[in-house]
């Protein structure tokens, strides 16, 4: 399942969109973290792939041994690209397929030029990124001072010893800062307002009547967001009961106790519990692939019938999408006006500016950065 801007809006609709709207004083746009950059049945033995995060155009690379690696994408000699042609070899090294130039995806440094025996140029190199594999996910640390990774991704066993079951997932594109998209934890009030009439009515907030207080269907929702501290300070935590109503009664089998673990900027783990219908969870991963851009993926792992987490994805998704006609249409509003059951929006704000530094890149009102985003390894 995937929700993309210009599947409910014309191109020139979201040109205009992205010219004209009113973007606010934003935060810095790539906070310091982890972010997800690809699953791992997208990457297969000896392929190079292309993805896009930081505003940039990099290397997926796994390696005829099964490592994964990422680089950047031109080529130094002539500036082609590894992701137009570009191979594995010798096994974990990619071949320009401009001039056949083999570099190390481990490195970065050139290793053989064909028609060349003479000394290889040490400039001869491109910049790389750690990345892990986790989860069946595959993810890059980003710093903007260049600090080594600050924390660990947990890992599930229940998903490594295939007792979690894949369930299903979705995706979606966002047109907002990355720092809105986590902060829908900490506003509590929106929840019985924006995604109190039931999936039923779909997501398109033109056709919902958001003050009708008693639709047929309700999704009933009650949360309570709080950081942690010491050693995971990085870490949020949102503990949400949900449970669905028809005509005043609750539905069976609708009623969950979720807890949401956010594991720095980009990463969230909803732990969800339905009783004798199972347990597992679903992987959230907010990318920011540009300053405004974001990529969102959803993927469940569970002991839960098919049928039902089907049913979980798409009434999940289709209140996400809800939140996502607002986030990208939306102004952000840095001192905004808040009363006193609105959640604690600030306190977010207070534990989120931890992955945010001096160096942070910003976006200028001329629409570019204040420095470009680069590999910790460039330091």
């Amino acid at each position: 399942m995937c929700f993309q801007l210009k599947g409910v809006y014309r191109e020139r609709q979201i040109t205009r969109l992205a010219k004209l709207r009113r973007l606010g004083e934003l935060p810095p746009v790539y906070p310091n973290g982890w972010y997800c950059i690809a699953e791992s049945d997208e990457l297969k033995l000896k392929s190079v792939r292309e993805v896009t995060v930081f505003g940039q155009l990099l290397s997926l690379v796994r390696s005829e041994s099964g490592q994964v690696y990422l680089m950047d994408s031109y080529c130094p000699h002539l500036g082609a690209s590894f992701n137009v042609g570009g191979k594995v070899v010798d096994d974990n090294c990619v071949q320009c397929p401009f001039h056949g130039w083999v570099f190390s995806a481990e490195t970065g440094k050139c290793t053989r030029i064909p028609y060349d025996n003479g000394t290889i140029p040490e400039q001869a190199k491109v910049s790389v990124w750690p990345v892990v594999e986790r989860n069946q996910h595959i993810y890059v640390w980003y710093h903007c001072d260049g600090h080594d990774p600050e924390w660990e991704i947990p890992e599930f066993d229940e998903i490594t010893n295939g007792e979690w079951r894949y369930g299903g997932r979705t995706e979606h594109e966002v047109m907002c800062h990355c720092q809105e998209i986590p902060e829908n934890g900490a506003d509590i009030a929106h929840l019985n307002y924006l995604h109190l009439t039931g999936p039923n009515r779909g997501n398109n907030l033109f056709k919902i009547d958001l003050d009708n207080a008693s639709p047929l269907i309700r999704h009933m929702w009650d949360g309570k967001w709080a950081p942690q501290t010491g050693d995971d300070a990085h870490v949020s935590v949102m503990h949400l009961d949900q449970y669905m109503t028809i005509g005043g009664y609750r539905i069976p089998m609708t009623t969950s106790k979720l807890r949401a673990e956010q594991h720095g900027p980009g990463i969230v783990h909803m732990l969800f519990d339905f009783g004798v219908l199972g347990r597992g969870v679903v992987l959230q991963h907010v990318t920011p692939q540009e300053p405004v851009l974001q990529l969102v993926r959803f993927k469940m792992y569970s002991t839960v019938p098919r049928w039902f987490a089907k049913f979980f994805l798409v009434s999940e998704a289709t209140q996400f999408e809800r939140d996502i006609w607002v986030w990208s249409n939306k102004k952000y509003i840095k001192n905004p006006i808040l009363v006193r059951n609105d959640g604690p929006i600030q306190k977010h704000r207070r534990w989120y500016a931890q992955f945010y530094k001096e160096n942070s890149p910003r976006l200028l009102p001329n629409g570019e950065l204040s420095n470009r985003a680069k590999s910790v390894y460039d330091w």
